[in-house]
């Protein structure tokens, strides 16, 4: 990282070196909270998909057993 923080210093100058390491740092923060709300929804979807099977069940087993 070190390497290309030079590169980028030597290219475009210590500013704009600067701001992309920040942006780097904003893209890396943006990416960790984008894969939490990810795994948020993939859980939540989950267990609407669990209950949703854990209510056919139920009904299922209310008529099978109504003999």
């Amino acid at each position: 990282f070190r390497l290309a923080a030079m590169v980028f210093e030597t290219l475009y100058g210590k500013h704009a070196a600067a701001l992309y390491a920040q942006a780097a740092d904003f893209n890396k923060t943006a990416r960790f909270y984008y894969m939490k709300a990810q795994d948020a929804y993939y859980l939540a979807n989950a267990q609407a998909s669990y209950d949703d099977w854990r209510r056919a069940r139920r009904q299922w087993d209310y008529f099978y057993r109504r003999k």
